[in-house]
């Protein structure tokens, strides 16, 4: 942790220690972890009761707790504060009740005020919505590679740039997919040590479109092949049927 990250957290920790609605407080995310950096924001995990929620988070937004300055903030799906500070350091404030807070891997924080005991780790569980997901990725990769002629039939070069970032991206979601790597460890900044150095050299050596027919062409090709040879196998390996009828009529309608 870097002096600014302390600093920060420091007046974090300062903050929530004088609202007596705050039941505890754990640093969560890399930086317990044990895995952030320099880069890394500040996470910390507040629990407060049931009733006192909705106040805590209302108080947040209003600016009425002691938090640091921040020139940007927001509400994160309605129960993480997220600031960012006119140094641009950021944090995150996630709200949880007690009973939510049993629930949390207690291996992932580290207890900064109030109750003592962190909860268990949650043991490792297999994945069930692992070929669900999967599924969904598969039909619509499928569907917005079969909409790449209507970009070009349009001359939409910029459109079908965009559509090559949307395959590019769903690559990515494959090739976490395969190697496991749950949902919650994907940091939205965070690649390389998640996936192998072969998956990082072949999306590194992908071609980046130029705004042209061929160039396009050129990119969806490279990704479609990419995304293929590893989607089928992953496909067995999850015990998913393969849309044999939807990648044929893709195929024949790519090539008319």
């Amino acid at each position: 942790m870097t002096d600014d990250q302390q600093a920060l957290l420091d007046h974090l920790v300062a903050a929530l220690a004088a609202d007596p609605r705050v039941r505890s407080a754990w640093l969560s995310g890399s930086l317990a972890r044990g895995a952030g950096d320099a880069w890394s924001d500040v996470d910390v995990t507040v629990v407060v009761d049931e009733p006192d929620l909705a106040a805590c988070l209302r108080d947040c937004a209003a600016g009425a707790l002691a938090l640091p300055v921040t020139v940007f903030s927001h509400l994160v799906h309605g129960r993480i504060f997220s600031g960012v500070t006119p140094g641009w350091d950021r944090f995150d404030l996630a709200f949880l009740t007690p009973a939510e807070f049993t629930g949390q891997d207690g291996a992932g924080l580290r207890r900064l005020l109030g109750e003592t005991a962190a909860p268990p780790p949650r043991p490792a569980g297999p994945d069930r919505d692992a070929a669900a997901r999967f599924t969904r990725l598969i039909f619509e990769f499928l569907r917005v590679l079969g909409l790449s002629p209507v970009c070009l039939g349009r001359q939409e070069w910029l459109v079908g740039q965009q559509g090559v970032e949307l395959l590019r991206g769903m690559l990515v979601d494959l090739l976490l997919e395969e190697n496991g790597v749950p949902r919650a460890a994907r940091g939205a900044k965070r690649l390389n040590g998640l996936l192998s150095d072969g998956q990082r050299a072949a999306l590194q050596a992908l071609p980046v479109p130029a705004a042209n027919r061929a160039a396009l062409l050129a990119a969806q090709g490279h990704i479609a092949r990419l995304f293929l040879a590893h989607a089928k196998p992953l496909a067995g390996r999850l015990g998913v049927a393969w849309p044999e009828a939807f990648e044929g009529a893709t195929c024949d309608h790519l090539r008319r």
